[in-house]
């Protein structure tokens, strides 16, 4: 499979964004925190459903073996 263009990647998610779940992206912006968490759980599923006609690959970045990060240039603890 040829490597798709940034540009492609960035409208495919940004309309994968735009046809999230009404709901799911309301409770984002709510006062408890449980269900913040799960409206961003429910949102990363919608985009993995979204994305699995993509085959992500990394280029090569390390060593055989060596676990390829999703933000190469971040690697600040998460929270």
């Amino acid at each position: 499979m040829p490597r798709i263009s940034d540009d492609i990647l960035l409208t495919h998610l940004e309309v994968a964004l735009a046809v999230a779940p009404e709901h799911t992206l309301v409770r984002l912006n709510a006062d408890d925190p449980r269900a913040q968490r799960s409206a961003r759980v429910d949102l990363a599923r919608h985009l993995v459903e979204r994305m699995r006609g993509f085959t992500i690959e990394s280029d090569s970045h390390g060593g055989a073996g060596a676990q390829s990060c999703l933000f190469p240039g971040d690697l600040s603890p998460i929270g």
